[in-house]
């Protein structure tokens, strides 16, 4: 077995070891250190991958591609899977339904997360998109007592159906124009004209309208604020930022592998979609007084800044852009983004009763170092400097420049001093005087959740300090 399937094949037989277990007895805390240890082993195993040479063959219908880029990314993603699952056991506690079950399907979407981070064929890339999705629809319906999270999970159930029909239409139509469906193949191919354009540029649209879902993006975003609000906390977490970080590196590897940008219209589409996103996400947040769905508008502007990246593609308009400058831009973003939303919702899961603004009202008088940690969080979201979202936006804003992207340059700066206003707010709010003393005394802080604070405050402020140990990593890793 090639020895980049081994964190993957560690994931899946923790799982396989969770369910053996199931047969026999139930045990919470067994279930909690078998997924966690996995997870850790797998992280272990990724960064030892991290430096080993890349692992592609030339066959035309190779499944996955191994090289640092996707070694990068999977140790990514494992990490932010590690940091949710800290918080696993407490929350898990609090909630009247059987745990075990839980982290069999937790364990079941990391390995379709895995799979689509490396996949370079659409059979792959589907196989780890069904899987991912259906352990979400079970985590979502998760508490069955709860009518939100049972409307969650059905809306999401048919929506994510309608979205993967989409996919696998542009695919068989592409199939049909290139008798491939290596990724690729999408630019290899380009010479035979068995389809018209129009056809191709309809088979890149149905896949962007799937793809536009799974990334809750104009207009394929009004689920998310409801999933968000229904879902439990760890699976709102999990769909923030694992399915997220999945399905926006399958799109970034269909453009720059297809060459879709040589399509006007293509581009077209991905500027109005970034900057309805960008706007809309943060017009929307600033009606928002629940806290989930506040976070789930912000996610639509975040991922519509984001979208500058396939903009950026294989369009050298100055001579200070690079293909590899433009990778750098887009890790270091994924890292700023899913480091701080970890962290957002590992304060959510120390707060269970918080669902609104007004249930912030007075937490710095109570809980400072909560209260802190969640300000320089929704710091680092704003793009404040000294953070590491700051840092994110800083590169990305550098990579637009260089190439003259003036109208979603315009867009980005605009839309995130609107933005602005409602992280600021929930800082605010904070800060007020508390009207009822006992509002938060059953909050406890034990030494787990403080280590993770403080390991969460290390990434999003150490780095933002002093960010060049971070990008030198990453520059190392797409040079």
């Amino acid at each position: 077995m090639n020895v980049y399937y081994y964190p993957a094949s560690i994931v899946m037989f923790a799982a396989l070891l969770i369910l053996i277990q199931l047969c026999f007895k139930r045990s919470h805390i067994t279930s909690y250190l078998i997924s966690g240890l996995s997870i850790f082993i797998a992280l272990f195993m990724q960064f030892v991958l991290q430096n080993q040479p890349t692992s592609q063959t030339n066959s035309s219908n190779v499944l996955f591609i191994f090289n640092a880029q996707t070694s990068f990314v999977a140790f990514l993603l494992l990490m932010v899977v590690g940091l949710i699952w800290a918080q696993l056991y407490n929350w898990l506690k609090t909630i009247n339904e059987q745990k075990e079950e839980y982290y069999l399907l937790f364990l079941l979407s990391t390995i379709g997360g895995l799979i689509m981070v490396s996949s370079n064929h659409f059979a792959s890339f589907f196989l780890g998109l069904e899987l991912m999705s259906l352990s979400f629809v079970g985590l979502i319906a998760y508490c069955g007592h709860d009518q939100k999270a049972q409307e969650a999970g059905i809306k999401y159930l048919i929506l994510s159906a309608i979205a993967s029909a989409f996919i696998l239409m542009g695919a068989a139509l592409l199939y049909l124009q290139f008798g491939s469906l290596s990724f690729s193949e999408l630019l290899q191919n380009t010479s035979s004209e068995i389809l018209p354009p129009w056809a191709i540029i309809t088979a890149i649209i149905f896949i962007f309208t799937g793809l536009f879902f799974k990334l809750s993006l104009v207009p394929c975003h009004l689920w998310v604020a409801d999933l968000f609000e229904g879902a439990p906390l760890v699976t709102a977490a999990m769909l923030a930022t694992l399915s997220k970080l999945a399905v926006f590196i399958i799109l970034w590897r269909l453009v720059t592998l297809g060459n879709w940008q040589q399509y006007q219209i293509i581009i077209d589409i991905i500027s109005i979609v970034a900057v309805a996103s960008m706007f809309i996400g943060n017009f929307l947040g600033l009606l928002q007084k629940n806290l989930l769905r506040l976070i789930a508008y912000s996610s639509i502007a975040h991922f519509g800044y984001l979208l500058i990246v396939l903009l950026l593609i294989n369009n050298n308009a100055i001579s200070f852009s690079s293909q590899s400058f433009n990778e750098q831009t887009l890790f270091f973003y994924l890292v700023a983004y899913l480091f701080t939303l970890v962290g957002v919702f590992s304060i959510f899961m120390q707060l269970p009763k918080t669902k609104t603004l007004d249930d912030l009202t007075g937490l710095f008088w109570h809980k400072p170092f909560i209260a802190i940690t969640l300000m320089l969080l929704m710091l680092s979201l704003a793009g404040i400097p000294l953070t590491l979202g700051f840092m994110a936006k800083f590169y990305l804003v550098m990579a637009a420049v260089s190439q003259q992207l003036w109208l979603v340059l315009t867009a980005l700066v605009i839309s995130s001093i609107i933005g602005l206003f409602y992280y600021l707010r929930v800082i605010m709010t904070m800060l007020k005087t508390p009207e009822d003393e006992l509002k938060f005394s059953d909050i406890k802080s034990d030494g787990r959740n403080l280590s993770l604070n403080i390991l969460i405050l290390f990434l999003v402020i150490g780095f933002g300090i002093f960010p060049s140990s971070l990008s030198q990593f990453i520059q190392q890793v797409t040079g």
